[in-house]
Parts: structure tokens; C-alpha cells; sequence
């Protein structure tokens, strides 16, 4: 009898039934797409600020008070400390090495260059890079850093050879010095070839750029650097990863060091490197969470507004079948029918109403994540299994929600009054 009552109660008023599928749907369609996209969207984010460059920077613990004016550092080279080159296999070393996706050694070297004393740093342009356990990586600050541009072409690191003389210029210096890609510049009383113009927007710009070996060769540093950029895949930081960690227990270090946040990388790091000191760059890190709170919670607003819209749509409906049906509640409540058994009667039909609709908005969901993931992020979708059922029954919730207005004023309904004005 009751299932008798569904089919017919369903049956009735096709179209009315299918603007509340279609409501429903398109709610979930774009719940499904943005949290689809929310539930990965740390690394994939991550990935797309990695364009800013590094965000923590290794430097010894022993360096001298840096000095620097207009971006030229104005320490000596004899008293500064360094790092061994060698130590560089470290960085794939830690819990968190696969997050560790670029990293760039630099020395750096004050000097003359045509009377205007500047900073030349050698470093690792484009590298493949073996790590300890075997992964290989394409590595240096053209990866790090790939906001940057060139005027002219970059150098090659296919040669190591510390006589190669070959230079890139920042912008900044290169006008001062009225350089351009072809050009030669002196420095250690040698001839190099300018073979770009190097475009940053940041100190850079003032500064002179060449490979590793040559800087190393020239100031008799051989396998020394004085500092290591890195770029990490890291979790925004909470109240909890700023907690002070000789505060914390046993259980909350734990919690913090298996955490990928930038703080503790930074921490394991140093752990690998005693003699160096590993921290984070804090404007690219806040602004990486920043960022990423910002969209999680837009998306989480998107998702939430077209659920709410859905349950207006059901609102509406639900309030015109009410009235179109009151006569049947009366009836039904003459004859004896309890509350809760009308109330399960509407129940079972939003309910299927928002089944459907959920289907069909996952369905699409999925599709329309995929896009985004693809367009914005040039990812492929990993979607967690367990998201479809929750969207359906979310779905599902909201239709109930919906409707709770109207069926609760159908139970409230009063048999005689009803059927005289129907009579």
C-alpha cells in the first residue's frame, strides 16, 4: 500500500518533480567540482605558487652579519662560512624528500665589475640531478624560479668547465653598466660573454649570474657554497605548527615533525646539515597560505551557495505540491492516517527527488572537476572514492532540508476546515 502510494505520489506533477531534480543536480554538480578540486587542491596550489621561487633557503650557521646595500653584500669573502657541496645529497635525505621538488646551490663573490662593485653568484642553472636513492630530478634556479625571464639565452650547464666565460646580467645592473646580450664584461680580470639580460622584478636584477664552478675556481672555494634555496611542497601553517616546540609532548612533536609543514622541513633539513641553518622564506610562505585559505574558502562558498540555492528551489516546490495536495493530507488524516506516516510519504519522495538529482550532479561533477584540474592546474583529477556517496547524501539532506518548512505545515493542516473550503 505505502509503495503504491509512492509510485502515484511520485507520478504526479512531472515537471515540478524534474526542476527539482535539475536544482538538485546542478547544486551538486558544482559541490562535487569544487571539492573535488578542495580535497587536493594543497599540492596542486603549491605546485602553481612554486613559480614565486624558493621558499626556504639554507645558509651556515657561522656566516657573518650580512651587510648588504642596494642588494651588493659588502662582506668579505674570507670571513664568511660555507657549506660543502658535498652535503647537497642530504636535501633527498629527509622524511619529507619527495616533497623537496627543486633546490639550488649558490656562491656568492663581491667584486668589481667595470667600477661598479656588484655581487656574481654561481649556481646550478638547469641540472639533472641523482639523488641517493636513485630518483632522478631536473634541478637549478630555471626550475626554481620559473617566474623569471631572459633577453638573450640562458646558460648551459652541459659543461662544468671553470674556464667557460659566460655570464648572465640582472636587467637593473646590465642598464648601469649599458650591457646587452653579446656583450663582454670584465670581472677577475677576465673577458666574459654577456649571453642574457636576466628579468626578475627583485634583487636579482642587480646582480651577475654564472655557473657554480667558475665562481668556486676563481675564489679558490672549490665544493663550497654559501647558501642552498629549496623549494618545498608544504602544508599552510596553523596555530599548531607555530606552537613552540619545546612545549610541546611527546605526541604533538610527533604530530608536528609528520606534518609537511614548512617549519618542519626547514627542521630536518638542519637536522642533515648540523653546520647550516635551514629557514623558511616567511613572505612566500604566509603568502602561499594566505592564498590558499583564501580559495579553499571561496570554493567552500561556491558549494555551499548552490546547495542553498537547491533547497530554495525544493522550498518553493514542495509549498505548491502542499497546497495543491491539502485535500488529500485531510483525507488521509479522516481516515486515520498518523503524522508520521504522511511525513514519511513526502519524505521518501523528496528523498528520491534528491537521490536522482545527486546522481546526475556527481556524474557531472566529476566531469566538470576534471576540466578544472586540466585548464587550471594541468593535473589529472584524483578524485577520493568516497566522495560521490557523500555528495548524493548531502544531496539528499538538502532536499529534506528543503522541504522540512512545507511538510511540517501539511502535518499542521486541519481536517474539517480543509475539506469544507475543498467541498
Amino acid at each position: 500500500m505505502f509503495t503504491r502510494l509512492i509510485r502515484q505520489s511520485v507520478a504526479r506533477s512531472p515537471r515540478r518533480k524534474l526542476m527539482t531534480v535539475a536544482a538538485v543536480a546542478l547544486g551538486s554538480t558544482i559541490t562535487t567540482a569544487m571539492l573535488g578540486v578542495l580535497l587536493d587542491i594543497g599540492d596542486r596550489v603549491n605546485r602553481e605558487l612554486r613559480a614565486f621561487g624558493a621558499n626556504i633557503e639554507v645558509t651556515p650557521k657561522g656566516a657573518a652579519l650580512a651587510v648588504e646595500i642596494g642588494g651588493i653584500d659588502y662582506r668579505p669573502v674570507a670571513d664568511s662560512s660555507f657549506i660543502p657541496e658535498s652535503l647537497l645529497p642530504r636535501l633527498k635525505a629527509t622524511f619529507w624528500q619527495h616533497n623537496i621538488t627543486n633546490f639550488a646551490p649558490l656562491l656568492a663573490a663581491s667584486i668589481e665589475a667595470t667600477g661598479v662593485r656588484a655581487v656574481v653568484e654561481g649556481t646550478w642553472f638547469r641540472r639533472v640531478y641523482t639523488a641517493p636513492g636513485g630518483e632522478t630530478m631536473v634541478t637549478g634556479v630555471r626550475d626554481l624560479n620559473p617566474s623569471w625571464r631572459i633577453e638573450g639565452e640562458w646558460i648551459s650547464d652541459d659543461t662544468a668547465d671553470p674556464a667557460a666565460r659566460e655570464v648572465l646580467v640582472g636587467s637593473g645592473l646590465a642598464r648601469r653598466l649599458n650591457l646587452r646580450p653579446g656583450s663582454r664584461l670584465e670581472l677577475w680580470g677576465e673577458s666574459f660573454l654577456v649571453r642574457g639580460l636576466l628579468v626578475t622584478g627583485g634583487e636579482e636584477e642587480d646582480r651577475v649570474f654564472t655557473r657554480l664552478e667558475t665562481v668556486q675556481h676563481f675564489t679558490s672555494r672549490a665544493g663550497q657554497v654559501t647558501r642552498i634555496q629549496v623549494g618545498a611542497l608544504t602544508r599552510p601553517e596553523d596555530a599548531f605548527a607555530r606552537k613552540d616546540r619545546s612545549k610541546m609532548t611527546r605526541e604533538e612533536y610527533d604530530r608536528w615533525y609528520c606534518t609537511p609543514y614548512i617549519s618542519s622541513i626547514a627542521h630536518q633539513i638542519q637536522e642533515q646539515m648540523p653546520m647550516a641553518a635551514a629557514r623558511p622564506i616567511r613572505k612566500i610562505a604566509e603568502n602561499e597560505g594566505r592564498i590558499l585559505s583564501q580559495v579553499k574558502l571561496l570554493m567552500l562558498l561556491v558549494s555551499a551557495a548552490a546547495m542553498a540555492a537547491a533547497a530554495l528551489v525544493i522550498w518553493s516546490a514542495m509549498a505548491t505540491t502542499v497546497l495543491e495536495r491539502r485535500r488529500e493530507i485531510a483525507l488521509m488524516k479522516a481516515v486515520g492516517a498518523q503524522n508520521s506516516l504522511i511525513g514519511t510519504l513526502f519524505a521518501v519522495e523528496v528523498g528520491l527527488q534528491g537521490a536522482v538529482g545527486g546522481v546526475l550532479g556527481a556524474a557531472a561533477g566529476v566531469g566538470l572537476a576534471e576540466v578544472v584540474c586540466r585548464q587550471v592546474f594541468h593535473s589529472p583529477l584524483d578524485l577520493p572514492p568516497a566522495l560521490v556517496p557523500v555528495v548524493i547524501a548531502a544531496a539528499v539532506a538538502v532536499a529534506l532540508a528543503g522541504s522540512a518548512a512545507p511538510m511540517r505545515s501539511a502535518l499542521g493542516f486541519e481536517i474539517a476546515p480543509v475539506l469544507r473550503e475543498e467541498g
